[in-house]
């Protein structure tokens, strides 16, 4: 099949990296323009245009596909499918219809569950033990395609953003392939969504990821996994912000107001929360590296009765 695919962030180089030694040729790739990167801010190729021009493919990189003369570049291509995993723009309708076999979407769900921009993200701040990916048709609205293909992954207790989305950009990579070649046999049906059961994932902000202590340990913990790297789960210590990268709930009260260390051990730091207590395993102080618990208590002699989560 002559295939088109759109991708922009490392999620979707799995799927690129698998059509390209699978029986379906690759065209083109569409992904967004370089943006300002870094403390130089200089401009910085996205990762899926790094990997196509590793393998030499034509890339566009259009800043918007709204326009008849972006439409034509990509039309005249002919691609026989359109593939969009993690893309980052919405397609008009004049793109979804261009293709035989339609727009197909790697959705890091399983559908209706999670629609939206960030879903591995709130599966793991809501606490969820299963998610999966999901490969629709798109329509014209946002993840409500039909569904062509989904299966179910589990949320390992160790996980956070980082290492569930590896798992599920490399299990939808797979599946992918698989439905293509599904649909040029016509050996796979699209099924409507079931309307019941559709929840939401929305953008992901730096306002989410500031820690409420009066919070059950575990969904704090919850948070600091589904924040992993970015916007990250924040506090402040004396004053500072602290970004915590691992941590680990301790089951049991000790009475502190939340906030409060109430140990400091070879593990790292324990902190009170409106239920159980939190143990910071890696932490991240403001322009300083990454660091263990450890590192952190005795760089910042860190005591018993110290508090996290205020002002100074």
């Amino acid at each position: 099949m002559r295939v088109l695919f759109m991708g922009t962030a490392a999620f979707a180089c799995p799927t690129l990296s698998h059509l390209l030694v699978s029986s379906h040729q690759v065209l083109a790739v569409v992904t967004q323009p370089d943006r300002p990167r870094g403390r130089g801010q200089h401009p910085a190729p996205p990762p899926v245009k790094v990997l196509a021009l590793e393998h030499r493919l034509p890339v566009l990189q259009p800043p918007t596909l709204r326009t008849p003369e972006n439409v034509a570049a990509i039309a005249a291509w002919r691609p026989e499918a359109i593939v969009v995993v993690a893309y980052g723009h919405i397609l008009p309708p004049s793109l979804l219809r261009l293709p035989p076999y339609g727009c197909l979407n790697v959705h890091a769900s399983l559908l209706p569950r999670y629609r939206g921009p960030a879903p591995i993200n709130w599966a793991l701040i809501r606490g969820e033990t299963v998610t999966g990916y999901t490969i629709m048709q798109m329509d014209e609205q946002v993840d409500t395609g039909p569904i062509l293909w989904s299966e179910p992954c589990p949320i390992l207790p160790e996980d956070d953003a980082l290492t569930l989305g590896a798992r599920l950009a490399e299990a939808g990579a797979h599946g992918l392939v698989h439905v293509l070649t599904a649909l040029e046999k016509g050996e796979v049906t699209p099924r409507p969504q079931p309307a019941e059961g559709a929840s939401w994932a929305p953008k992901l902000s730096r306002a989410l990821g500031q820690v409420d202590w009066q919070q059950p340990a575990t969904a704090i913990h919850n948070l600091v996994r589904g924040l992993v790297p970015w916007p990250g789960a924040t506090t402040t210590f004396r004053g500072h912000m602290v970004k915590l990268w691992r941590t680990a709930v301790a089951a049991g009260d000790s009475g502190a107001a939340p906030g409060t260390v109430t140990a400091v051990t070879a593990e790292g730091v324990r902190v009170a929360c409106g239920a159980d207590a939190l143990w910071l395993r890696e932490v991240q102080p403001a322009n300083r590296r990454r660091m263990t618990g450890r590192e952190f208590a005795q760089g910042y002699r860190v005591q018993e009765g110290d508090r996290f989560g205020e002002g100074g």
